[in-house]
């Protein structure tokens, strides 16, 4: 579904905004001080994330944040599928550092799936 286009009374709204309030003020201020209306507060209150982002607004977006986890997860494994079979073509491109530190995390991983494969008695 795509992003509605911000409303022009509400970005003014919020660009108007002093979000630098007290943390114990439930009311937002205008950049000269004056303290919001009550219609005011309901706008900024319904202002949409988009809103709040085009008005250069950080809003924490635990949907988003979760999204970006998974997507970078779904990237490492694509990564991964390519490159430990072809590891050998990044030791060139890395430190004397990363060079033992993949060997070191190479070994516990080795470690770790072999200790998963079934017993044979």
């Amino acid at each position: 579904m795509p992003a509605s286009a911000p409303r022009p009374h509400v970005m003014a709204l919020l660009f108007d905004a002093d979000f630098n309030r007290p943390a114990d003020s439930p009311v937002f201020r205008h950049l000269d001080g004056r303290l919001f209306t009550e219609e005011e507060q309901a706008v900024v209150r319904n202002a949409t994330i988009e809103e709040l982002q085009a008005a250069g607004i950080y809003v924490h977006n635990p949907a988003a944040e979760a999204e970006a986890a998974a997507a970078a997860q779904e990237l490492a494994e694509l990564l991964f599928k390519y490159v430990i079979p072809h590891h050998e073509i990044l030791i060139p491109f890395m430190t004397d550092e990363d060079v033992l530190e993949y060997d070191r995390l190479a070994t516990i991983v080795v470690a770790g799936a072999d200790s998963n494969l079934p017993h044979e008695d």
